[in-house]
This record gives structure tokens, sequence and C-alpha cells, in this order.
């Protein structure tokens, strides 16, 4: 998606910078003014926002519809240890990803999460610790976050830990709408 997203970008702006160099200069010429627009990049993230909770919740369902709720994948770190001893869980878990995609997000987020530059992980972590405060001062009792090998908070633990379903929680939410609000 952001491949033909660059490419599309591209193509626009070679083909504003051909008609541009046609009428002879910005403003002259027979062919009338030249309006000169700024071509500005536009990233979709409300779009990338919605398939990515449309996967989550697709993959939420389906686990729903074969009776269990979401605990974990095998192999991550903080895992319930039903989850890699429960065969039946297992197979729900795999039958759910492949149906819902949600296997192409989390390695989408790996692979974002490995690229960042440290200032990257040093603004997401100063939000991840004002939602953390938020949240405390709201009176959850939170753990501190942990660092992953990049040195990145994991918010999803200290939140999974909790016990509290973000989902349903209106104090959460608004902590976590605070913080998309102070990313700008």
């Amino acid at each position: 998606m952001k491949t033909n997203l660059l490419l599309l970008t591209t193509a626009l702006l070679l083909t504003f910078s051909g008609c541009s160099g046609a009428s002879g200069g910005a403003g002259t010429g027979s062919d009338g003014p030249v309006l000169e627009e700024q071509v500005k990049e536009t990233i979709p993230l409300e779009e990338e926002e919605v398939d990515r909770r449309s996967a989550v919740m697709a993959f939420n369902s389906c686990l729903e519809d074969a009776g269990f709720t979401f605990r974990g994948f095998a192999g991550d770190d903080e895992t319930d240890d039903a989850v890699t001893g429960d065969p039946a869980y297992q197979a729900a878990l795999q039958r759910c990803n492949a149906e819902s995609g949600i296997g192409d997000q989390r390695a989408e987020f790996a692979e974002s999460r490995a690229s960042r530059t440290p200032e990257q992980i040093r603004e997401s972590n100063e939000q991840i610790l004002k939602v953390v405060d938020c949240l405390r001062s709201r009176g959850w009792e939170i753990e501190d976050p942990t660092q992953d090998q990049t040195g990145g908070l994991n918010l999803r633990e200290v939140i999974g830990s909790s016990g509290v379903d973000i989902r349903t929680n209106e104090e959460a939410r608004a902590c976590f709408s605070e913080m998309r609000l102070n990313r700008g």
C-alpha cells in the first residue's frame, strides 16, 4: 500500500513538473496564467487505522465465535501458559489469524517498530509515559512499562496486565485520545 502511494505521488509530481515547464514560465506565455500548486504528500493514516481496527475486530469476533477470548500468541514475551498448552485455542488462533489478516498487521507493526529512529522511539516513549500517567491519575494501578529490544516501551503489555478492557473503559479511551491529539 505504501509502495503504491509512493508510486502514485511520484507519477503526480512528474506530471505536474512536466506541465509547469510547457507554458514558458510561471504566469507568462500564451496559454494564460499558470497556477502553481504546492503538491503535498498525504498519508492515509485514517485508512490504515480503519484497516487495523477492522482486522482486530474480525479477529476478536472469530475467536469469540470459536468460544475463546484472546489470551496472546504463542511466542510472545508475556503469554498465558494456557495459550501454548491448549491445542484448540492454537487452532482457533491460526484460523482467525488467516481469516482476519491480523498476522499481516502484526508483521507490519513489528517491521515499523524495528525501523524507527532513536528520535521516533524517544517521542513514542514520551507519549506512552503520558498515557501511563493519565491512567494512574484516574485510579488505575498499573506497572511501569518495560522496554523492548529497540528501546521502545511496551504499553500493550502494561495495559494487558492491568486486567481492564480498554475497549470498554471510557477513562482509558480518554487517555488514549489525549495521546493521539498530542502527537501532532
